[in-house]
């Protein structure tokens, strides 16, 4: 039985051949959620974006092991509105990192 030492594999805490390994493990489920969102109509969806939506929204708060099967039920049952909801909040962070980098600048020049 596979399982899944707990943390959060999109900021490393997973170890990175962990990370590897249950990725390469996932594929299959990742690449059919992929074609059903594309379906859908969301052509821009990538493994990558698909892969740390999950890591950071599904898998952040679980409890430290996972059976391989709850893993990928989680993908399967990831819905676009969570998908778009992630996209929006992590642009709305980068932004934001952005903004303070930009404020950082001008208080060094002024």
């Amino acid at each position: 039985m596979t399982r899944l030492a707990g943390g959060n594999g999109y900021k490393g805490v997973w170890g990175m051949d962990e990370n590897r390994k249950l990725r390469e493990q996932l594929m299959p489920a990742l690449e059919s959620k992929c074609d059903e969102f594309r379906l859908l109509g969301y052509t821009q969806v990538t493994m990558d974006g698909l892969w740390e939506c999950l890591c950071s929204r599904k898998w952040k708060h679980r409890p430290a092991e996972k059976k391989l099967h709850e893993l990928v039920s989680d993908i399967f049952s990831l819905s676009p509105s969570e998908y778009m909801m992630f996209l929006t909040m992590r642009s709305y962070k980068q932004q934001a990192a952005g903004d303070d980098e930009l404020e950082r600048v001008l208080k060094e020049l002024l």
